[in-house]
């Protein structure tokens, strides 16, 4: 399935690769030296943050605690967060990922947690797996920057075991994020205005992140429709996010749900999950 953006810029795997490797995951927010087990500690509560994805969240959408034993693949590993969620319970654990740098900094995770797992750098379009090899096969928040994933989404499909679980997250088109606050961002910010929609949406990984796609649920499902049995959820709509005035936001969260459990969140959320599974038979269609 390939995507274009709204100018048609053509956006090639090496300026994704350029873009990342200088820029890890959440790494501009964090004082700390990537690497350094304080940088790991930083990033790990921000990232259980409820405003973000909230362990017990994280673990109902993968399964850590219930993986002892089973062969994992992460497609675009970043830090190693995700990975180490399920070597901790006993997975056994394989990275990939697009630049050197997420790969240095997975295995630095790795070896601070005495924690064991394999990562390798690939683009992720000639996985280095057997055919049916994994359990689980995820790729979160990395598929949407890239302009034509379906070759990485069929690879996926090849090492997966018949029957085995895809795990996803794309952003969503018609999230809060979206459909308000980019629109908003555009009329009223300095750094956005002037920009099309989809340069706006670019720059929510960083100013000069190359690409950064929207996927409604239809067009999720498309993307992966060589597996069954698919499943969304929507998450990360915070309070201040849906409020628009963070001062009431703060005053009133004491009072809310949390960002994860609320009724807009589910609905309009900026993370689309999906939940997908390998035919067992795989012989016929």
């Amino acid at each position: 399935m390939t995507r274009t953006t709204e100018s048609s810029q053509s956006v090639s795997n090496d300026e994704v690769r350029s873009f990342w490797d200088g820029n890890p995951v959440a790494a501009e927010g964090i004082a700390a030296e990537p690497g350094t087990p304080e940088f790991y500690a930083r990033f790990d509560a921000i990232r259980e943050d409820d405003d973000c994805e909230a362990y017990d969240y994280s673990d109902m959408i993968h399964g850590y605690s219930t993986s002892a034993g089973k062969r994992v693949l992460d497609v675009g590993c970043g830090n190693g967060y995700v990975l180490s969620r399920y070597a901790m319970h006993g997975a056994e654990v394989e990275g990939v990922d697009i630049t050197p740098k997420a790969i240095e900094l997975s295995r630095r995770r790795f070896e601070l947690a005495g924690l064991e797992g394999s990562f390798q750098t690939t683009d992720g379009e000639k996985l280095p797996f057997p055919d049916n090899h994994f359990d689980i096969a995820c790729s979160m928040g990395v598929l949407h920057h890239i302009e034509d994933p379906s070759p990485m989404v069929a690879e996926m499909y090849r090492v997966l075991k018949p029957g085995g679980k895809l795990i996803a997250m794309l952003y969503y088109r018609y999230s809060w994020k979206t459909i308000v606050i980019i629109r908003l961002k555009r009329l009223v910010h300095p750094k956005y205005r002037g920009k099309t929609q989809q340069q706006a949406l670019n720059m929510n990984d960083g100013d000069d992140c190359p690409l950064a796609l929207v996927y409604s649920k239809a067009e999720a499902k498309d993307l992966f429709s060589a597996f069954e049995r698919h499943r969304f959820r929507l998450n990360q709509l915070s309070w201040k996010q849906l409020l628009l005035i963070p001062p009431l936001a703060r005053l009133l969260k004491p009072v809310l749900p949390r960002s994860s459990d609320n009724f807009f969140a589910r609905r309009l959320g900026w993370n689309l999950y999906i939940e997908a599974y390998k035919p067992l038979d795989t012989t016929s269609g």
